[in-house]
């Protein structure tokens, strides 16, 4: 473990639910290998009203992050104990993002018209819209990051994941060119 952090197997045992107080010394510590991410998790349990609550778990095999309609954003620490080549401070970011993009979604949504690709499609316009809001403060990679690795994501074959069929309809609307003209016209 990066941190040096002791989990006890009887929190992992709990369906690998870890105690608050140790997830948020994780992410205390976060912030010097990641400290984009520190910064705007810091940010976003101060300042959207959606999020209720932030649980974690340790699992590995599944993604970093998970939203629920009832406002808790589940946060993985495996992917910031254990460091992925893919998954660096700025596409962090674009998770955080993403998981809140599912609150709005369902906050905006009527309950009746729920469906996962719609839900998954507008998580990743919200990280959009976010990481765009970073550029537009002098830091583009996080946009540069979610674009690449949603076109790179769209070009998948697994059809069943609501992910992979938001993300083809995605890349080929006028929204995502119009990201992608942004990033190539302002962050060079």
């Amino acid at each position: 473990m990066i941190f040096g952090l002791v989990i006890s197997f009887a929190a992992l045992a709990q369906r690998d639910t870890i105690p608050d107080s140790t997830g948020y010394r994780v992410i205390e510590k976060s912030k010097q290998l990641y400290p984009k991410f520190y910064r705007e998790f810091q940010y976003i349990i101060v300042n959207d009203p959606l999020i209720k609550k932030i649980r974690f778990v340790k699992q590995q095999g599944v993604g970093p992050a998970f939203a629920s309609p009832k406002g808790i954003i589940t946060i993985n620490i495996d992917y910031i104990l254990t460091p992925r080549p893919n998954f660096d401070d700025n596409r962090l970011i674009v998770v955080l993002y993403h998981e809140v993009g599912h609150l709005h979604y369902y906050i905006t949504t009527k309950q009746a018209d729920w469906n996962p690709e719609n839900s998954e499609k507008a998580a990743f316009e919200y990280s959009l819209l976010k990481t765009k809001e970073l550029a537009e403060k002098g830091d583009c990679l996080p946009l540069q990051s979610g674009l690449n690795f949603m076109k790179l994501r769209s070009e998948g074959n697994n059809l069943k994941d609501p992910h992979l069929r938001a993300l083809k309809r995605m890349v080929n609307e006028p929204l995502y060119a119009g990201y992608l003209r942004y990033l190539a016209s302002t962050c060079k």
